[in-house]
């Protein structure tokens, strides 16, 4: 049998499979201008011609980077992009990017598994247990099909499911050093940037991609943006966690002109995301702030946030005190609807109605007797079996709920435990970390997870949002990263 690594890391594939991702781009933004329209199809064609120039520009560089590697930083890429910017009916199935990319990996690390000793080093795993409870998640959740109302929805879930961890596997077997994780985390700065973009364009322009669920709602409420999700929520979600990646870089940076880069790729998420109207999001960020000033800036930090905080505020007062205003009113009638009865109507329904999800899922949680209702059934259940009206919505719209009613305590506590290691283990690497790359990937990490603890309460549905499962990979695979990088020191012997 040849070699199937030496292949993989032929140069020439490396630059062919760039190459075609360019063709494969710009095929894309051509097929979804409307040929109509001159000026956009000119800057349609301008785009491809960009993107075939940066990857002809990138090739002395890809040509270094070891085929696994380069696969992985492009099913990171796609995986943000999901279907918004390309979906293919086939069959039963959609295909994106992402999912053609993954079904590209899952034979590559499977080969590498079972043919090559040196391709996947079981005893460089230093977070087994991790990797063991998503494993047996993965059985539970087949076990649970054969108690489940809905096969079928149990089925696609259980896909989502293997998917999401798969990704986790993928990340703690193939990024090894740390110019490798400066990689991923900018190509996750990228597409915040990208995507903050795209949900501006949503509002000032009122346009929208194809997937998005504002393409069929009333013309006032156009202004709502989606970039490149279905729905606001899972928009917001997104940008309330990449939030803090770009905040632990701006800190981070030596760069002053990045800094400034940084700093308004932020401001403009949050104007984004105020009119995304994602009450759950917003205190998601105001959570991870507390927690990043609190445990994660040093004396000298605090007083000069404290400082530029109130100079930013008087001077927007001053220019801006009609905006400012409107913002804060915004924001002020978010939250206080989920404090006071005093709401307008439609808000006190919206609470209400995620109220009775969650009394909807406890009680079929505890109809199961602990062990869960079985996989992905909780939109059946709610469709069949709701006690407490929901009007017409089906989806849980809590990922901690979502796991404990589907899945039942023993995985729920698992998990949460996995969630509060991981947030210790990243607030130790911070802590203990000297190189400035280091802190700002775990700094930003722990931000993101902090925040995720609310963020993940506002998306009707968590299990096949890609960047979710991106966290808990990128985060777990740098904690094996460290472990690791601790372990050879320790046993490095002196000169």
């Amino acid at each position: 049998m040849p070699d199937l690594r030496n292949i993989l890391e032929s140069k020439i594939t490396q630059v062919i499979l760039a190459l075609l991702f360019a063709v494969f781009a710009g095929n894309w933004l051509l097929g979804k201008v409307p040929v109509q329209s001159p000026v956009l199809l000119s800057g349609a064609l301008v785009g491809y011609i960009i993107l075939i120039a940066v990857f002809l520009a990138a090739r002395p560089v890809i040509q270094e980077i070891p085929f696994t590697t380069l696969l992985l930083y492009l099913l990171v890429f796609t995986s943000f992009l999901g279907a918004g910017i390309l979906s293919i009916p086939a069959g039963p199935v959609t295909m994106f990017p992402y999912r053609m990319l993954y079904m590209v990996m899952v034979p590559v690390f499977l080969y590498l598994a079972l043919f090559q000793k040196e391709g996947l080093q079981w005893d460089k795993v230093k977070i087994k247990p991790a990797l063991y409870f998503h494993l047996f998640w993965v059985l539970y959740a087949l076990f649970s099909l054969s108690w489940t109302r809905s096969f079928s929805m149990g089925a696609v879930d259980l896909i989502f499911l293997v998917i999401g961890i798969s990704l986790i596997f993928f990340m703690v077997y193939f990024l090894k050093k740390e110019e490798e994780y400066i990689h991923v985390y900018w190509i996750w700065l990228v597409m915040f940037a990208v995507l903050t973009a795209i949900g501006l364009w949503n509002h000032v322009t009122h346009n929208h991609l194809a997937i998005s669920r504002i393409n069929q709602v009333a013309e006032y409420q156009k202004g709502i943006p989606t970039s490149v999700f279905v729905n606001e929520n899972d928009f917001a979600s997104f940008l309330s966690v990449s939030f803090f990646l770009a905040l632990a870089f701006v800190q981070r940076t030596k760069s002053w002109l990045l800094k400034a880069a940084g700093g308004a790729v932020m401001l403009v998420s949050l104007y984004v995301l105020v009119y995304t109207s994602s009450r759950a999001n917003f205190i998601a960020i105001l959570l991870g702030l507390f927690f990043w000033f609190v445990f994660l800036t040093n004396r000298n930090v605090k007083k000069v946030l404290i400082l530029i905080g109130a100079a930013g505020g008087a001077a927007l007062a001053v220019v801006y005190p009609s905006k400012l205003m409107a913002a804060v009113s915004k924001v002020e009638g978010m939250l206080v609807s989920l404090l006071t009865t005093n709401a307008p109507e439609a808000e006190i329904t919206s609470v209400d109605i995620r109220s009775n999800l969650i009394k909807n899922a406890w009680l079929f949680f505890e109809r199961s007797l602990g062990f869960g209702i079985g996989s992905g059934n909780a939109k059946y259940y709610l469709m069949h079996f709701a006690e407490y009206p929901t009007k017409g919505i089906i989806n849980v719209h809590n990922w901690w709920m979502e796991i404990l009613v589907n899945y039942g305590a023993l995985i729920f506590i698992g998990y949460v435990l996995l969630y509060l290691w991981v947030i210790l283990q990243l607030f130790r690497i911070f802590r203990r970390s000297h190189t400035r790359y280091e802190k700002m990937i775990s700094e930003g990490l722990l931000g993101g997870m902090i925040a995720f603890s609310l963020s993940c309460i506002s998306p009707s549905s968590q299990i096949s949002l890609n960047y979710l499962w991106l966290l808990f990979a990128f985060s777990l695979s740098f904690i094996n990263y460290w472990r690791v990088k601790q372990n050879e020191e320790s046993y490095r012997p002196m000169k």
